[in-house]
């Protein structure tokens, strides 16, 4: 059992979701942090948010064996 993540880690999440849902398209990793406005220093803070959103099933990590940077879309509206 894990923690609820706390009120600033939801406001993540949201923005992130805010801005797969605006996109259309999936993202990669580096486009969420340009798009949320998180420089690369926040890195981890928005790939944990993107784990923790892949593991409760809002978004979907898609990856290429071998390429990096990993992509994300959205599945839930």
């Amino acid at each position: 059992m894990s923690a609820r993540p706390s009120p600033f880690h939801v406001h993540v999440g949201d923005q992130v979701l805010a801005v797969l849902a605006a996109a259309g398209t999936p993202m990669s990793t580096p486009d969420l942090q340009v798009a949320t406005g998180y420089s690369p220093r926040y890195g981890q803070l928005v790939y944990n948010t993107l784990a923790r959103l892949a593991a409760a099933g809002q978004v979907e990590k898609i990856t290429t064996r071998g390429v990096k940077p990993a992509f994300w879309r959205r599945l839930a509206p």
